[in-house]
């Protein structure tokens, strides 16, 4: 947390409530609209107590985008799995079908009431949760636009950029040293690989609104032909619990073997 936001805590005042007001007038306004006062409005605070904290809308935004950073970093922060091919699936879906993560977001950012701004409690419907997860994505995606001329927002946004790509570099190292993934495979260029395939998804996403799992399967086809060591006894999760639409006829295109939906690496093609 930025400093501002460790000094509200120390007043006794709720950053979280803050964080979460942010959040829905982001979804309700957008980035280039906000202002303090719909903020305001959103919480339970004035305008002039959150000026008291932050002096400009983009000081808030830059705790804001803290705030989202600990939290990502804290959902993502460890990765399940069998091998290094698992963990490496199972973190790119986190990454490409965030759809599954509405409910959570929703229910600690809250929405309705006093109450519900101050302790993050209960929230809208799903459908509700949808529309507003799709709201905040394209939010956020507008902040991002502002990173070439403003270096704080671009500073942060590299914190994500350089938290993935490290994750990524750190799996297939393991990968190889396990002998999981193929020993000539460079942790640098799939790190940089995966980081600007999730970049495009998701801003493909907000702005022509494309959500189905073609993706996803075409990059399980990607780790199955060019990161699975010949000889390693792993599977591909084709079709997983992720929150992902499958993608078609893909999945069986790819070859997968049994009842289960797993595509064996070094199988028969």
């Amino acid at each position: 947390m930025t400093g501002a936001t460790d000094s509200a805590a120390a007043d006794g005042s709720t950053p979280e409530a803050i964080m979460g007001a942010t959040y829905r007038a982001l979804c309700e306004h957008g980035y280039a609209d906000l202002t303090m006062q719909d903020i305001a409005d959103e919480s339970d605070k004035s305008k002039a107590s959150l000026h008291y904290h932050y002096d400009t809308k983009e000081e808030l935004l830059l705790a804001f985008l803290d705030h989202l950073y600990d939290a990502f970093t804290e959902d993502v922060g460890e990765t399940d799995g069998d091998d290094a091919v698992d963990r490496l699936v199972t973190f790119v879906d986190e990454l490409l079908c965030p759809a599954e993560q509405t409910d959570e977001s929703r229910s600690e950012s809250g929405r309705d009431g006093t109450s519900d701004r101050e302790t993050g409690s209960d929230g809208p419907n799903d459908a509700d949760g949808a529309d507003e997860f799709e709201e905040f994505q394209t939010a956020l995606l507008e902040i991002k636009a502002q990173g070439p001329y403003v270096e704080a927002y671009r500073e942060q946004l590299e914190r994500v950029d350089a938290f993935v790509r490290g994750r990524v570099r750190e799996i297939v190292a393991d990968g190889i040293d396990e002998g999981t993934i193929h020993s000539d495979v460079d942790p640098d260029d799939t790190a940089a690989f995966v980081a600007t395939l999730v970049d495009g998804v998701n801003t493909r996403r907000v702005a022509l609104g494309e959500t189905d799992g073609s993706v996803r399967d075409t990059f399980l086809g990607y780790v199955r032909e060019n990161l699975v060591a010949p000889d390693a006894d792993v599977a591909v999760d084709l079709v997983g619990d992720t929150g992902c639409e499958a993608g078609g006829d893909t999945a069986d295109a790819a070859g997968v073997d049994g009842d289960d939906g797993r595509a064996t690496a070094g199988g028969d093609d």
